[in-house]
């Protein structure tokens, strides 16, 4: 790979768009280009652009104070340029860039407004792929390939740590370095993703734990619901069912009886016509008795008044019966908690007692615990029937009802004895007429007959009436609790016979169970059925969660394993090459100076107290959050750090010219210093060839017989590497192949001039 071709426009003082092209490598040598000058034409500028589109940010090493100082800012002949770029032409026949072409363009733009980009083949591409790319092919922007004017002794002036990061670019490790740097970098994101995650995962535990429990009640109360309904549907299936029954075969009698009672009504009222029609004959006729007359008005009056007696005491009947039926239905069973506290006591009474009747010596001491007994029997006795539900027959009526009862009852038996009397003087005066009168009192008779028949099915059709207002009352009753407690499945209750029907015994016993359950479901109490998805969608992020943690955790084992593996590629290179580059430069530095010593140094930690370089991460560096995770992850993740941390922190250089000695390098002059610097580069360039290199004066410093030792040095390293130096010295300009001379008019405008040095050496010409 070599620099074939730099394009410029509007980049400090070359407002034109100027190219420089370099010839390719021809006899196993690559050929040597200078760039000659007067002072302030403009030579350096072309370091910068090179040292610019490779991606420097420092505006100290590009001589400018803001990142518009690269932009032409125009002169009395000519206006600014809006932009600045660069484009720089790579032969990538080895492709020693990543790229399957076989040249690579990489051009970076800057707008006066401030937008920037970089393109790599045409397309826009981030600075760090760029960067990794170059140091993948050995070049970078801030190594030996582009030495910057004033720059040749920087790493003799710098300090260990940034020694440090020269030599990582001269034995070939800074790409291993960037992947390493990149692979801690994503470490350290990885551990803050996870310390995140197990945060959010320490947050929702308490709360995925509670809705646990509420759906495991919830479940519990579904279950308890599912038996539930299953034993209200079977028993108020049978209490339906069998007072629909119950009430259909009374309401049958009743249709009977009244029927009846109809019936003998029409017959009584047919026989009154008829005897009241025979005594009006008999009153013309003039023959009628007087005595018989009233004694039937009283026998009427007194069948009237023992209906209207009659009709009251079916009345207060009714009253008394529904008034049971109220009673009964109204009942409720105590609370469990009623019962339990109730039972909790009395036991404690029974304690209590029994432990005084165990130390009770004298028959005198007997009355109070006989007495605390009987208290104890009272309670017993009153818990059991508040426990049991009340029977019909149980159940007390109003006293009053009972009262007007009686007294209706009483009228009731008055009346009878008195019917029974008149009827038997109607029978004895009958006897007398009976031969005068016998077909009226036939008919009387038969009425009377009629109307006691009338009587006993009226009775008959009241008390059946009574049962059927009761059972109506029990259905009234069924069918609101029925609507209470089934509510939207009392249609289906009513229109379905139940598969089984429960005995009596049954019935009690699941009407207990009934009240259990329900007991159980108040003790659960009600729960949101939101709080089913709200678990789900809980139960679901937490599992996401934890499967995001696992696979944080794969991640850090596989990025600990890539740094394991950069680590010792990084270590394994890094001594063979410093090995070889201290030899080198042992070896030049004699070349230069016809003499003396030299030597590189690593220092560690405890050479070197003061922070290591960016480039090595710290335990510290990791993620302070940290400290919120497991104790022994943390230190775990500690000690991995800190066996991965690079034991060598910085580069110390010794350098003695002969007949001297010094070793301190702020002790050599300026000269020394410059031989020295390239000493080292052209060990470096020895070592670890650059694809190209640009120097800019670093032989300023330089006498003639140093210029002519550096040239031979140059004319040796050009066999591996394309060399572009920018300088005023004769002995140099004489190995170059190719000659730019750069000049400024009077528009403050750079211009250059070629010459190929081969074509005047063969033909004594030029052209430009």
């Amino acid at each position: 790979m070599h620099l074939k071709q730099i394009e410029l426009q509007g980049f400090k003082t070359f407002a034109k768009k100027t190219t420089l092209s370099f010839l390719p490598p021809r006899e196993g040598r690559f050929p040597l280009t200078t760039i000659v000058g007067p002072n302030g034409s403009g030579k350096s500028n072309l370091s910068d652009a090179i040292r610019w589109a490779l991606g420097e940010q420092s505006l100290k090493l590009l001589r400018g104070k803001d990142s518009a100082d690269v932009i032409f800012s125009g002169s009395d002949g000519k206006g600014r340029a809006g932009f600045a770029e660069v484009s720089l032409l790579f032969d990538n026949t080895d492709r020693l860039f990543p790229l399957e072409t076989s040249e690579v363009v990489i051009a970076r733009r800057l707008n006066r407004d401030g937008e920037s980009e970089y393109r790599v083949n045409g397309t826009r591409t981030r600075l760090q792929d760029i960067q990794l790319m170059l140091a993948q092919a050995g070049v970078g922007q801030r190594s030996y390939s582009v030495v910057g004017q004033g720059m040749i002794d920087a790493v003799l002036v710098s300090s260990p740590e940034e020694r440090k990061q020269f030599f990582d670019d001269a034995t070939g490790v800074k790409p291993f370095q960037i992947k390493r740097h990149q692979a801690m970098l994503k470490l350290k994101r990885t551990y803050e993703n996870l310390a995140e995650t197990e945060m959010v995962l320490r947050e929702i535990h308490p709360r995925l734990r509670l809705l646990k429990k509420q759906v495991r009640r919830l479940e519990e109360r579904e279950e308890i619901e599912k038996e539930l309904r299953g034993l209200q549907h079977t028993y108020y299936g049978t209490l339906w069912y069998n007072l629909r029954s119950e009430l259909n075969e009374v309401q049958a009698q009743f249709n009977t009886h009244n029927q009846k009672v109809h019936s003998h009504r029409a017959e009584v009222e047919k026989l009154e016509k008829t005897v009241g029609k025979m005594e009006e004959a008999e009153r013309k006729e003039g023959t009628q008795d007087a005595g018989l007359l009233k004694l039937q008005e009283t026998y009427r009056a007194k069948e009237a008044e023992r209906r209207t007696v009659r009709d009251q005491e079916f009345h207060i009947q009714k009253e008394i019966e529904l008034s049971r039926v109220r009673a009964q239905s109204n009942w409720a069973p105590l609370p469990l908690i009623d019962i339990v506290k109730e039972l909790d006591e009395m036991v404690s009474i029974q304690q209590t007692s029994l432990k005084a009747l165990k130390s009770i010596r004298e028959i005198s001491a007997l009355a109070p615990l006989v007495a605390q007994i009987e208290q104890l029997f009272l309670r017993s006795e009153k818990l059991q029937k508040q426990l049991k539900r009340p029977a019909p027959e149980d159940v007390k009526p109003d006293p009053k009802l009972l009262k007007e009862l009686g007294s209706f009852q009483t009228s009731l038996k008055k009346i009878e004895e008195e019917l029974a009397k008149i009827n038997k003087d109607i029978n004895s005066y009958a006897k007398t007429e009976q031969e005068r009168r016998s077909e009226l009192f036939e008919i009387e008779r038969s009425l009377r007959d009629t109307q006691r028949t009338l009587h006993e099915m009226t009775q008959k059709l009241n008390e059946v009436q009574i049962v059927l207002a009761r059972l109506t009352e029990r259905e009234e009753h069924l069918n609101r609790e029925m609507e209470h407690e089934l509510r939207a499945r009392v249609k289906d209750v009513k229109q379905s016979k139940p598969k089984t029907l429960l005995s009596d015994t049954e019935v009690t016993t699941v009407r207990d169970r009934i009240d259990q359950l329900k007991y159980k479901m108040d003790l659960i109490g009600g729960i949101d059925p939101e709080i089913v998805a709200e678990y789900k969608e809980t139960q679901e992020r937490f599992d996401h969660l934890d499967t995001q943690v696992r696979d944080l955790k794969a991640a850090m084992k596989d990025t600990e394993h890539l740094v394991d593996e950069l680590d010792e590629r990084i270590r394994k290179q890094s001594e063979k090459a410093f090995k070889e580059i201290n030899k080198e430069f042992q070896r030049y530095f004699k070349i230069l100076f016809g003499g003396g010593a030299c030597s590189l140094v690593k220092l560690t930690k405890k050479d070197l107290p003061v922070p290591a370089s960016e480039e090595t991460l710290h335990e510290s560096d990791v993620n302070p959050a940290l400290g919120k995770m497991d104790p022994d992850a943390l230190e775990e993740l500690e000690q991995r750090v800190k066996e991965r941390s690079d034991r060598v922190v910085g580069i110390d250089i010794t350098a003695t010219p002969p007949s001297k000695k010094l070793k301190a390098l702020n002790l050599l002059s300026g000269g020394e210093r410059a031989l020295t610097s390239i000493a080292l580069l052209a060990a470096i360039m020895a070592t670890n060839p650059s694809p190209f290199v640009v120097l800019d004066e670093v032989d300023a410093a330089l006498d003639e017989a140093n210029t002519l030792r550096f040239a031979e040095i140059l004319e040796e390293l050009r066999e591996k590497t394309q060399y572009i130096v920018v300088t005023h010295n004769r002995a140099t300009m004489e190995k170059a192949d190719v000659l730019y001379g750069v000049t400024m008019g009077e528009d403050g405008v750079s211009q250059l001039l070629s010459v190929r040095l081969d074509e005047i050496a063969s033909n004594g010409t030029t052209r430009r």
